[in-house]
């Protein structure tokens, strides 16, 4: 069982520091984000926690950030995926949620490809055994994240993977807090430093829009990096640079998102509108009228009448759902410019236009 662990270091003079969360297993997209921010080893470098799980490149995103973490100016957390990881393998209480742990939670990651690896899918061995098996196939991966702390405090920063509770001796913070906790941003803190945390998107601080850029509140005291990757279907990977200079902090931020581009063949101005979003958890809706392209629905928690494409809306139990995080606002953009593209559905392509999500006729681009 993991123990909490804290550090506190101090950087002398001027200093840059990139900070990167929630990787999850997504190497190549970390690999170019380093790349994009021209990452050196006199770079201050800390990984928020979570690279693990949910991508296809687990098991070497770890061998690669227990490469990084041997320089000296490399700090790496723990996020709760890291903790969930190394509690199933090593309780023995815990074997049993490895089949829901499959089905339910990991689509990916490096439980998964380690059980179809040594063929545990045959149904010939015991839950314990299976536990067993992974783990030791895992022991040196295990023995890295198990050593992990949960909290960095350098300078006027305090780095965490999910937040602190209200307390000044954020230590005595429950690890539930530290690794788990929702809506952070939104609840606050009572400290001096800066508190910078991952694990929720932050996109989910968007009631009106999907945005996965890096939230910076210097009022609130609180920046968060997650950018969605691994967990949404729109998502980018971001990565927080900070510079001091001469005592003044400086703030930038860069993200990776590989998405195919396409450029605008004409002007597309649609009608004056009002951007309705779905997010999470509230993606039940009732559907008013069914359409050729969109469908009128209504969601009752948040009190909104949107259109949402067809083919985003499933049913379940007699439930109508919208399948990820939303919006039914529709591009403008100018002929030349350019789109990343998410996907293509039927006669509308779901883009990105300057930041904004929204959809765009297919004919409109090339």
């Amino acid at each position: 069982m993991i123990t909490p662990k804290h550090l506190v270091k101090k950087i002398k003079g001027d200093y840059r520091l990139i900070v990167v969360s929630d990787i999850h297993g997504h190497l190549d997209r970390f690999k170019a984000l380093l790349k994009k921010v021209r990452y050196i080893p006199e770079d201050y470098l800390i990984i928020l926690g979570d690279f693990v799980e949910k991508g296809d490149q687990v098991i070497e995103t770890i061998h690669f950030v227990e490469e990084l973490a041997k320089r000296e100016r490399v700090f790496v957390l723990m996020g709760n995926c890291e903790w969930a990881l190394d509690a199933l393998l090593t309780i023995p209480e815990l074997a049993n949620q490895i089949p829901g742990y499959l089905k339910r939670v990991s689509s990916n990651g490096c439980i998964r490809e380690v059980y179809h690896r040594l063929h545990l899918d045959n149904g010939h061995e015991t839950m314990l055994g299976i536990q067993k098996q992974i783990a030791d196939y895992l022991h040196n991966e295990i023995a890295f994240i198990s050593h992990l702390p949960v909290t960095l405090k350098l300078n006027s920063f305090l780095f965490v993977h999910a937040g602190i509770e209200k307390r000044k001796d954020y230590r005595n913070s429950s690890l539930s807090s530290l690794l788990e906790m929702k809506y952070f941003y939104n609840q606050g803190h009572l400290l001096d430093e800066v508190v910078i945390v991952g694990h929720m998107p932050t996109s989910n601080y968007f009631s009106d829009k999907i945005c996965n850029d890096i939230i910076i509140d210097l009022d609130k005291k609180i920046i968060c990096v997650d950018g969605g990757t691994g967990v949404k279907s729109i998502s980018q990977l971001n990565a927080l640079v900070i510079e001091s200079k001469n005592g003044v902090i400086h703030y930038a931020q860069e993200s990776v998102q590989p998405l195919p581009i396409h450029e605008v063949l004409y002007d597309v101005n649609p009608e004056n509108q009002k951007q309705h979003k779905i997010a999470y958890p509230y993606f039940e809706v009732e559907v008013i009228q069914k359409g050729d392209q969109f469908s009128e629905c209504y969601q009752k928690e948040t009190n909104q009448y949107l259109k949402i494409k067809n083919e985003f809306l499933y049913t379940r139990h007699q439930q109508t759902y919208c399948l990820d995080d939303y919006t039914d606002y529709f591009i403008e953009a100018q002929k030349g410019e350019q789109v990343k593209v998410i996907g293509i559905y039927d006669q509308y392509a779901y883009v990105i236009h300057q930041g904004n999500v929204g959809w765009i006729k297919v004919d409109c681009i090339k």
